[in-house]
């Protein structure tokens, strides 16, 4: 592990208070999340979505959130009949030509599609009333096929990652969200958030709106093992509080008179979820250190987000091990940035 803290010693103090959760809290640990893993439709959409890409040869296609797309699906070919090809073939074509030409799935059409197909369940007519009609005709042309050669090995998979994560939950996520509703100063939502997993979700492996819903990938790679799904789940989960960590950066700013990073908000949430989860597992090496994610951009910034990493180090992490008030950390943290953001 690159980057693992030894300084075990420090931690031992908050144990108790912060990163323990007692009985009461651990009976609370199912109702953070409400998964579902049979959004037969969902999946057929976001599976159809990465392979277009991987058909178009995107770079994206690489990442090992979806690597083994093109794989997966040589595999299921192997099950169809000439017809039965011939109509998968084109159904990835037709979203290869449209839909997947897409980078990002937070913008119409995407989006909307997304949310539209999540927790329809298993069924074998198209659910919605109301849907885009070139892809509808798509998604139920291919939705045959696919149960056939692709879906029970997807279901599958989807249900092992949960199972996985939810003994992960079971035992660490009432002391995580004691833990970040602690540091941000922020309530966690009473009602468990809607998440929905799929084989297949995006290049990131995993996505959020808002509040919304989540989406999170189960296909096997190595992002996918050990701890990094818990520190997935949270991650996203994080981004509830967007908009409020961003009014309070920006109150920050304002009484500066500097702008705030542009991607100051995301890195928190990087590092603060990978921290988190590595002082209750020491063995872990946290999402952005471990991908090397300081070396590249996030939330549209034009420079890397390693810039911000040692006041993040210096500053942010002091304030999550016990030293000062969160306001204090979020204003030294944009006096600190203030300079070499963009």
């Amino acid at each position: 592990m690159r980057h693992i803290s030894r300084r075990i010693g420090a931690l031992l103090v908050a144990v108790s208070t912060c990163w323990a959760a007692g009985p009461a809290a651990q009976s609370q640990a199912s109702s953070l999340f409400a998964f579902t893993t049979n959004d037969f439709w969902l999946n057929l959409h976001h599976y159809l979505y990465v392979l277009g890409r991987a058909h178009r040869r995107m770079p994206d296609a690489t990442q090992l959130a979806v690597a083994s797309a093109p794989e997966d699906e040589r595999q299921g070919l192997l099950l169809l009949t000439d017809e039965e090809r011939s109509i998968w073939d084109a159904s990835v074509t037709g979203y290869a030509s449209s839909l997947s030409r897409q980078s990002s799935v937070f913008q119409p059409p995407l989006a909307p599609m997304t949310i539209t197909l999540a927790n329809t369940g298993d069924v074998t007519g198209f659910p919605p009333a109301s849907f885009d009609a070139a892809a509808r005709g798509t998604l139920e042309r291919a939705a045959t096929v696919y149960r056939k050669a692709w879906w029970p090995r997807h279901r599958a998979m989807n249900d092992q990652y949960l199972a996985r994560l939810q003994q992960q939950l079971e035992r660490d996520g009432p002391a995580i969200v004691e833990a970040l509703t602690r540091i941000y100063q922020l309530s966690w939502p009473e009602r468990p958030y809607p998440t929905h997993v799929v084989a297949y979700a995006n290049w990131q492996g995993a996505f959020s709106f808002t509040g919304r819903l989540m989406v999170l990938s189960s296909n096997n790679n190595s992002f996918n093992d050990r701890w990094y799904p818990l520190e997935c789940v949270f991650h996203e989960a994080m981004h509830q509080w967007d908009d409020r960590v961003s009014q309070a950066l920006q109150a920050q700013a304002t009484r500066q008179g500097v702008t705030v990073a542009q991607d100051m908000s995301h890195a928190l949430v990087f590092f603060t979820v990978g921290y988190v989860v590595q002082r209750l597992h020491p063995d872990h090496e946290p999402f952005i250190d471990a991908a090397n994610l300081w070396r590249g951009t996030l939330s549209g910034a034009r420079v890397p987000v390693g810039r911000l990493r040692p006041a993040i180090q210096a500053t942010w992490k002091a304030y999550i091990d016990g030293r000062g008030t969160r306001d204090e950390a979020f204003a030294a943290m944009v006096a600190a940035a203030a300079a070499p953001s963009p």
